[in-house]
């Protein structure tokens, strides 16, 4: 059985090529029926912390990137690492090597007890790396790598502070789980040969690996804050939909012919590895906003309207009338990419007093745009708003009574209704505040238009 893991680091936030790399883990095991397993790899105790755990885990759930069998913390494991260390010395692969004590190996900060019985204060502990042969990988996606083991040196495998590396935690851990696969991304190609050569030295079989290309920015350069990027929580929770996010890792760096649109399950029949791509991926905001709006756009207003909701109460706004809501939607789903955003978006509809000091006024001629309201007012004001048509006829006889054209009239309606240019027809408008609601917008505009300013 295929057996592949993700081992993220709490000392930071899962960002989006943390996620993709468990996102193609779970798929290569899934998609085969093997088993996909979360360990945490928290041995450097000093920046480990339990908020950054919990947000890994928080989000590999939300996105259904669950393992199949309980978290693995190696914090709970030195023992075993030491005895594994103990093994190497006594078969004299490893040996005692003078370091000089700085501040910084001096301060443990252990978050565990173990028996540490081979700490040797000022020394490390190293793996006797072997020098006669060349290490050679045969990886899924890069083909076949060799390295000239000339060049390693003898890797620290434990450190004068007590603490394994990371490279002896990781080998110990995966032949233990039985990992049959790993993938993970290829900036650690460079540590592949000395845990080949650790592997081989616990006597363990080695597993296939398959390291991913890197995400970069626009400028080239590995994906970092400098580009925009954020952790995953924070995507998910301004309202990026899970399989749009899922779609779109899967995207930057596998492809099926030119299908666009993957649902999980058409990954788990589809996916396979030597489609996985070997160049890197850029991070493309408008393709990932694009596909978040064409997931919010295929489904059902009533659906959305449920996902708004919390959003709309982040703003202090209260829903009691969820009809009213649905209507909204209706008119202005497809005018944004996130839900965060559509809420933003959807907030003078609920308002009681617009703030009219926008800078979208000053696109406006005032003495014009007051009669205009005037007019609009008087005719408005007698006609019934159950049917569109009646509010759009409105609006032309305005037009013709004052020879004016739409382009005049409408923007200046549509300000009054929203303190915003760009918004739905004024038809939709009307009809959706009702008109009560829009008889009050339109006259506290004149009031507004009337006032000093």
């Amino acid at each position: 059985m295929i057996k592949t893991r993700f081992a993220p680091s709490p000392t930071g936030w899962l960002h989006i090529g943390g996620v993709r790399t468990a996102l193609f883990s779970w798929l290569f095991a899934k998609s085969q029926s093997g088993e996909f397993y979360i360990r945490i790899d928290d041995t450097d105790t000093s920046r480990s912390t339990k908020e950054y755990c919990d947000s890994i885990i928080s989000a590999l759930n939300s996105l259904g990137l669950n393992s199949d069998m309980e978290l693995i913390y190696q914090s709970n494991r030195f023992g075993l690492y030491i005895d594994k260390i103990e093994y190497l010395l006594n078969q004299d692969l490893a040996y005692y090597d003078k370091v000089e004590v700085n501040e910084k190996t001096k301060d443990t900060n252990l978050k565990v007890q173990y028996e540490n019985r081979l700490n040797k204060p000022g020394h490390v502990i190293r793996f006797r790396n072997p020098r006669d042969k060349t290490v050679i990988l045969k990886d899924l996606v890069h083909g076949e790598i060799r390295f000239d083991q000339k060049t390693f040196h003898d890797v620290v495998i434990l450190r004068s502070n007590g603490i394994p590396t990371y490279n002896l935690t990781t080998v110990v851990d995966d032949s233990d789980l039985g990992i049959t696969h790993i993938v993970r991304g290829d900036d650690h190609l460079s540590n592949t040969a000395i845990q080949i050569n650790l592997f081989k030295a616990f006597n363990e079989s080695v597993p296939i690996f398959a390291h991913l290309a890197m995400i970069h920015g626009v400028d080239g350069k590995r994906l970092s804050k400098r580009h925009g990027a954020v952790d995953i929580n924070t995507f998910l929770k301004e309202g990026y939909l899970v399989e749009a996010l899922i779609n779109y890792l899967v995207k930057t760096g596998w492809s099926y012919g030119d299908q666009e649109f993957f649902s999980i399950d058409d990954l788990l029949k589809l996916f396979t590895i030597d489609k996985v791509t070997k160049s890197s991926a850029v991070f493309d905001y408008d393709k990932l906003n694009w596909l978040n709006q064409h997931y919010i756009k295929s489904k059902n207003i009533s659906d959305v309207s449920e996902m708004i909701l919390p959003y709309l109460t982040d703003l202090g706004i209260e829903v009691d009338d969820r009809k009213y809501l649905e209507n909204i939607l209706s008119l202005g789903i497809e005018r944004d990419f996130n839900l965060k955003n559509i809420a933003l978006g959807l907030t003078y509809y609920f308002e009681d007093n617009l703030n009219y000091k926008s800078d979208d006024l000053a696109k406006l001629d005032p003495i014009k745009s007051k009669v205009i309201i005037e007019n609009v007012i008087k005719k408005i004001s007698n006609i019934q708003f159950e049917d569109k048509e009646n509010i759009s006829n409105c609006i032309k006889s305005v037009c013709s009574d004052m020879t004016l054209k739409f382009k005049d009239v409408g923007p200046v309606v549509r300000f009054s209704l929203t303190a915003r240019l760009k918004a739905p027809s004024i038809d939709e408008l009307c009809h959706t505040l009702g008109k009560e609601k829009s008889l009050k917008r339109l006259n506290d505009f004149y009031t507004f238009l009337s006032s000093d300013q």
